[in-house]
C-alpha cells in the first residue's frame, strides 16, 4: 500500500518539482516509491505495528534539507511503554519526538539513512498531531515547533547544518488542547511572520495565533480564535454543529487565515478580525469525505485534503488573496480518478506535511547600533574589507574587546586585536561588536 499522501505523509522535491523523497509517517521512499536503506519502522513497534505500518495522525512527519543530499527527517511518536499506557490509562500524548538523518548519496546514490531515531524528546505529553517548521533567517538552518499536549505551550529546536539544538518551551496561557487530536494542523505565513495552529479535539473550535520571529525562533503577541459554528449538512441548517478545526492554510499575501473544519471551510480577515463561511459540503451528506489538512502550492492555490474512503480527489482555492466569495472555492478539482486499482491502493486525500522550503535570508541584527556619542564618525566601528573571504580589520576601537556573532546573537570570538580572523566560519552573515555598536559583516 502506498500512502504517501494520507494521516501523516510529507515528502520532498527538488527546486523543479521533482520527488526526491517521501514517507507514510513511519517508512522512507525513493522518488520511484523502494525503502530507503535503514528507512524501515521509524517508531517504536507497538505503535508501528498497531497502525499497520504508517501513520494516520496529520503532521506525523516532516522533512527538513541540510544541504543538497542530506536530510533530517522528524517524527512526533510513543515509546512501547507509552503505547501500552495509552490502552490501559488513556494516556494519549506522544512521549517521543525523534529525528533521523538521511544522506541520499551513500548506498551508490540510492540513499541511507544515516542516523536513525535519535530522540529529541523523551518522556514528554506532546501532541500528536500540530508540528511544523520555518526556514530560519539564515536562509539555512531550520526551526521547528511542536505543540505540547496537555497545555498551550509550544517547543521550539534549532536544526542547524551539522546540529540539533532544543531550545525550550515557550509557555502561553490559552488555549489548552483537549487530548482527542488525531486531526489538527500548525502552519505559518508564507514570509514566516506569523504561526497559527489548531486541533479538532471535543468540538473547542479555537485556533492559536502569534508573531513569529525567524531570527530567534520566538512567538510574542499570542491571540486566540474561535472557530465559527459550523452546520455539519449545509450552512443553512443548524440542527446538527461542529467547530472541530482540522487545518489551517494562510494566503499568499498574508491578509486571509483559511480556517477549515470537518465540514465547513472559513476565511479569517486578519486585518479587520472577521469570518466569512467559504464553502460547506462538496458533495451530498451521505458521500460527503470530512475536510482534511490545508497546504498552500507553489502555484498560489489552496488545496484541501479529504478524510476517510481512499479519495483521489482534493479541493482547492483558486484565488486565496481575494475576500469573501472571490477567493473561488473548487470543490474536489485536483482529480486523479484515472489511477487503477493495479497501480496500487493509492489515497490523495491528505496534502503531505511541507514547510516552506524556498524561504530566503532575512538580515537579523543581535541589537540595535548605539549612537555616536561625540558626533557623527566620532568613534565610530569602521571594520573592512566587507564582505571578506578571511580578515575583517577594525579601526577606531584600538585595544577594545570585540566580539563575531552568528544571527542567532551567540558570541563566536572574543579578541583585543584590531582584526578577526574569520576564516575557520562557514559563509554567511554574521556581526561584529564593540562598545556597545554591532557592524553586519559577510563572510564570503
Amino acid at each position: 500500500m502506498l500512502s504517501y499522501f494520507t494521516g501523516g505523509s510529507s515528502n520532498i522535491c527538488d527546486s523543479n518539482g521533482n520527488l526526491i523523497m517521501a514517507s507514510d509517517g513511519y517508512n522512507l521512499y525513493d522518488k520511484v516509491g523502494n525503502s530507503i536503506e535503514g528507512g524501515d519502522t521509524l517508531v517504536p513497534l507497538n505503535l508501528y505495528v498497531y497502525q499497520n505500518g504508517w501513520c494516520s495522525e496529520s503532521q506525523g512527519s516532516i522533512f527538513l534539507p541540510i544541504d543538497s543530499s542530506k536530510y533530517y527527517f522528524i517524527t512526533p511518536t510513543f515509546s512501547d511503554a507509552r503505547f501500552n499506557d495509552c490502552f490501559n490509562n488513556g494516556n494519549c500524548y506522544a512521549d517521543l519526538l525523534l529525528y533521523n538523518v538521511i544522506d541520499m548519496n551513500s548506498n551508490g546514490g540510492a540513499g541511507k539513512v544515516v542516523k536513525r531515531m535519535v530522540p529529541l524528546l523523551e518522556n514528554a505529553n506532546l501532541r500528536k498531531t500540530q508540528m511544523m517548521a520555518c526556514r530560519h533567517a539564515n536562509g539555512k538552518d531550520w526551526w521547528l515547533l511542536k505543540q505540547e499536549g496537555d497545555s498551550a505551550n509550544v517547543h521550539s529546536f534549532l536544526f542547524t547544518q551539522d546540529s540539533v539544538y532544543d531550545k525550550g518551551v515557550q509557555v502561553f496561557a490559552e488555549p489548552v488542547w483537549s487530548e482527542w487530536d488525531i486531526r489538527g494542523q500548525s502552519t505559518f505565513k508564507l514570509d514566516g511572520t506569523q504561526y497559527a495552529s489548531t486541533t479538532h479535539g471535543n468540538n473547542i473550535g479555537l485556533v492559536f495565533v502569534a508573531d513569529f520571529d525567524r531570527c530567534y525562533g520566538k512567538l510574542t503577541n499570542p491571540k486566540v480564535l474561535e472557530i465559527p459554528t459550523g452546520s455539519q449538512h449545509n450552512p443553512n441548517d443548524n440542527s446538527l454543529t461542529e467547530k472541530l478545526g482540522v487545518g489551517l492554510a494562510y494566503s499568499p499575501n498574508g491578509q486571509f487565515l483559511y480556517l477549515i473544519s470537518m465540514r465547513n471551510v472559513y476565511q479569517y480577515d486578519l486585518l479587520d478580525n472577521t469570518w466569512f463561511h467559504v464553502a460547506g459540503l462538496d458533495t451530498t451528506y451521505n458521500q460527503f469525505q470530512d475536510y482534511e489538512t490545508a497546504y498552500l502550492g507553489p502555484d498560489g492555490k489552496i488545496y484541501i485534503g479529504n478524510w476517510g474512503g481512499g479519495s483521489k480527489q482534493m479541493s482547492r482555492i483558486d484565488n486565496p488573496d481575494v475576500k469573501g466569495a472571490g477567493c473561488n472555492f473548487c470543490p474536489r478539482c485536483l482529480r486523479l480518478d484515472t489511477l487503477s486499482t493495479a497501480q496500487g491502493n493509492f489515497s490523495v486525500g491528505t496534502p503531505p506535511c511541507m514547510p516552506n522550503y524556498s524561504l530566503g535570508v532575512k538580515v537579523c541584527s543581535p541589537e540595535a547600533v548605539a549612537p555616536s556619542p561625540q558626533g557623527e564618525g566620532w568613534g565610530e566601528v569602521v571594520v573592512y574589507p566587507n564582505p571578506s573571504l578571511s580578515i575583517f580589520y577594525i579601526k577606531n576601537k584600538k585595544g577594545k574587546q570585540k566580539q563575531l556573532l552568528n544571527l542567532l546573537g551567540e558570541v563566536l570570538l572574543v579578541t583585543s586585536k584590531d582584526e578577526i580572523d574569520a576564516s575557520s566560519f562557514a559563509k554567511g552573515i554574521y556581526f561584529i561588536r564593540c562598545e556597545g555598536q554591532t557592524k553586519k559583516v559577510i563572510i564570503e
